[in-house]
């Protein structure tokens, strides 16, 4: 039985022949009745519209005979038990199902021709191994995103310079996050995750591809376990991550840009900073990612083009009142070269005064001060306290030799006197010692109020 099989392949791999085709032509019951009509040239007039014949019927003036085979204008008609074998032949290159017509058109013909090769084109399991992909299927887009970190998409991109970056990005505000990591095992990734979602919240969804970081069992259950519904996109269509993949693409691009500018993590930084603060147009309202994330532009060094306006910083006055009757405080201010006492925090386990000077004011309450040794410490009012100088007296050098001149010595060595002294005697019309007036008292009845004596059967005092 193999033995016949292989016969059997063997011949129909064989090319086909005009003589093959004459003969096989004369054995065809259809083309055998359009050799006679086309050879006599009488062509019956009602012809069966359901009957095969009608295909050469609508073409007669095209048809001739050639060395007795059957030609369509320059193509010879190829008979049924041929057709197979001929299509293998033009398909023997597999050069697709356009070049392959195009070279049928110029050979052979039999109706149906072009839907017969469009099905063995189809059926050719070489062909569809290296075909084009199939046209694009409509778009499903996902939900709009109502507000800030509802829906998060979460990427991988590098290794650039032995680093990889976890690329976090919120879907309705396009906020990326950028966190650079020398491992992307699950537990490395949760931890970045459990970090940045402390800050931020909890998303609703979390998008991920199908990296094993993001497939396993682990990370299955932190997303379970905080209630976050974790889509994956499809094996190998990165499209359906597209806020993530377009940003890592974008990142890598920038990175590329910026290489020889610094360090990789000083220059992802800058495109991090720049690409919050640039206005998005996918973004609401067409703001920057800082606006719709945290409701305010983020400054950056381009804001000193600027100009500011110069008014009065305004100050809680209510506080500063509060405080101060509170602690007792009250205004100290130093000038210019005062002498202070200022606070040294060198020691760890005491804090001392040392001298110093002012040299000029910082701010309200700061000064800079000048210590031993010429250096310089920065201290609040508080750590300051005024310095006293010594008062100095300079005696001239006359007056030191005029009170070395005087004679010290006592003019007596006998004690005076201590009796009582005499009183004197009073002259009549001198003025008398007034009398002592009486010590005057209240005299009001003094009444002593009641004590309070509790009586237990009474229910109330008023």
């Amino acid at each position: 039985m193999d033995v016949i099989t292989n016969l059997v392949n063997t011949c129909e791999q064989l090319p086909v022949t005009a003589e093959m085709v004459k003969d096989y032509s004369k054995k065809d019951t259809l083309l055998a009745e359009v050799y006679e009509y086309t050879t006599s040239g009488s062509w019956p007039n009602n012809i069966d519209k359901s009957s095969q014949i009608v295909f050469f019927h609508n073409r007669r003036d095209q048809l001739s005979i050639v060395s007795d085979c059957l030609m369509f204008n320059d193509r010879i008609v190829i008979p049924v038990s041929l057709r197979a074998r001929v299509l293998k032949m033009l398909h023997r290159a597999h050069t697709g199902m356009v070049r392959m017509k195009q070279l049928a058109r110029t050979l052979v013909y039999w109706p149906s021709i072009d839907k017969d090769i469009e099905n063995i084109v189809r059926s050719c399991d070489q062909c569809a191994a290296v075909s084009k992909n199939p046209i694009k299927n409509t778009l499903c887009s996902w939900p709009i995103s109502t507000k800030p970190w509802q829906r998060v998409h979460v990427d991988y991109a590098g290794p650039v310079e032995g680093t990889y970056y976890l690329v976090v990005v919120d879907s309705f505000s396009k906020w990326p996050e950028i966190v650079p990591t020398t491992s992307i095992t699950s537990a490395a990734t949760i931890n970045i995750l459990r970090k940045m979602f402390a800050q931020f919240g909890d998303p609703e969804t979390l998008v991920t591809d199908n990296g094993t970081q993001f497939t396993s069992a682990q990370f299955h259950d932190f997303c379970k376990d905080r209630g976050i519904q974790h889509t994956r996109s499809p094996p190998f269509h990165p499209q359906s991550n597209g806020q993530a993949e377009r940003f890592v693409d974008t990142l890598k691009r920038a990175l590329g840009k910026l290489k020889g500018e610094g360090n990789t993590d000083a220059s992802s930084y800058l495109f991090l900073q720049s690409y919050r603060s640039s206005p998005c147009t996918a973004s609401p309202n067409g703001s920057s990612p800082a606006e719709n994330f945290i409701g305010r532009k983020i400054r950056t060094f381009l804001d000193q083009l600027l100009p500011t306006d110069q008014l009065p910083n305004s100050h809680d006055t209510e506080m500063e009142k509060q405080f101060n009757n509170q602690h007792g405080a009250r205004c100290r201010n130093f000038n210019v070269g005062d002498k202070v006492y200022v606070k040294d925090y060198r020691s760890i386990n005491t804090t001392t005064w040392i001298p110093g000077t002012i040299q000029r004011r910082i701010g309200r309450t700061m000064y800079r001060v000048t210590v031993e040794n010429n250096n310089f410490w920065i201290r609040h009012t508080n750590q300051l306290r005024r310095r006293d100088t010594p008062t100095s007296f300079d005696v001239p050098l006359d007056t030191m030799d005029t009170m070395d001149a005087i004679d010290w010595t006592p003019l007596s060595t006998t004690w005076p006197d201590r009796s009582p002294p005499t009183p004197a005697p009073i002259l009549p019309g001198s003025p008398t010692a007034p009398s002592p007036k009486p010590i005057r008292k209240s005299t009001r009845t003094v009444k002593p109020p009641p004590k309070f004596v509790m009586k237990p059967n009474k229910k109330s005092y008023h």
